[in-house]
């Protein structure tokens, strides 16, 4: 008598259908992980118009674009060293909540008091309880270090170009640079009119992934910025921390450093105010001073992105600084 057969797999059938679901999978999931990426590529997008639109709203309304950040007891728009932290007040961000739709946490500022310009001199600030608050449209979620923070991923612009001709430089380090030529810096207040390069060829409000970096944890001071910080003026050391400038290529933070998203960098290297930067494969999202949004590819020739930066340099894109 035959004996009796019962159905199933063999083992090595078993091990080929389980390497076929491998392959299938492994197959798959680079175009889930693409199509994940271009959905939240979307929504940075789509963050950063709403920013842009809100700038323009208060432009319609005052004139001005708001100031990138307001320093009190300043003469000019170049800060002396050694000029007071507690002399801070209203960053650009603040200023645009009613036009992003939270007048409720607008109203929780007072802005005639002070503003922390980080968090290492945030002691005592009144208005750090409302600036140390969680906000979500300043989130790209490309970022995962963004959700549940109160850090942010655009930055208002500053300036660009060359530093000795463009900004403030710091008689300590080179990279201690405040811009001053672009939309938004300290105690500014930009008209559309001024910005005479044309509104299409000048930028507004790019992409940062380097506010996060803790900049020098060694000397246990924590210098890092949030998105209601100011423009640090504390001592000879100036620089800021929710502004940004174009100055060093898309995605090359300056100095020599790596690409890092960790905690390593001596502070007054930090690239968060030179540097544009995402997690976007190949450059980072930028806003333009007509209200439109462009990926900007990190091989974008280094001149003309420097003065992308500038509202009135004169000089035709890429042309000869």
């Amino acid at each position: 008598m035959p004996a009796r057969r019962f159905g199933g797999f063999t083992l090595i059938e078993l091990l080929v259908v389980i390497a076929i679901i491998a392959i299938l999978i492994g197959l798959l999931l680079p175009a889930v992980q693409k199509v994940r990426e271009a959905a939240a590529r979307s929504t940075c997008q789509n963050k950063m118009k709403q920013i842009a639109l809100a700038m323009h709203t208060a432009h319609d309304g005052t004139g001005r674009f708001p100031a990138g950040q307001v320093v009190a007891n300043l003469n000019g728009s170049c800060p002396a060293q050694s000029h007071p932290s507690s002399d801070a007040r209203t960053p650009w961000s603040i200023a645009l909540l009613p036009f992003l739709e939270q007048g409720p946490l607008f109203a929780q500022f007072n802005p005639t008091g002070t503003f922390a310009i980080n968090r290492e001199f945030s002691s005592g600030v009144g208005n750090y309880a409302a600036q140390s608050a969680n906000n979500s449209a300043f989130w790209c979620p490309s970022d995962p270090r963004m959700a549940g923070s109160n850090f942010s991923s655009y930055l208002a612009v500053a300036g660009g170009g060359d530093p000795v001709s463009s900004g403030c430089v710091s008689d300590n380090y080179a990279e201690f640079i405040l811009y001053r030529n672009g939309v938004f810096f300290i105690n500014s207040g930009t008209r559309i009119t001024d910005i005479t390069d044309g509104s299409s060829n000048v930028y507004l409000l790019a992409e940062s992934k380097y506010m996060v970096i803790d900049t020098r944890p060694s000397d246990g001071a924590n210098k890092q910025g949030f998105w209601s910080a100011g423009t640090f003026l504390q001592s000879s050391w100036r620089y800021y921390c929710n502004l940004t400038a174009a100055v060093e290529p898309i995605n090359q933070p300056c100095c020599g450093l790596p690409d890092y998203t960790g905690s390593t960098a001596r502070w007054h290297e930090a690239p968060v105010g030179r540097t544009f930067g995402s997690f976007h494969t190949g450059g980072c999202n930028v806003a333009f001073a007509d209200g439109s949004i462009r990926f900007m590819p990190q091989s974008t020739d280094l001149n003309v992105h420097r003065q992308l930066g500038a509202i009135a340099n004169g000089l035709p894109v890429g042309g000869a600084p």
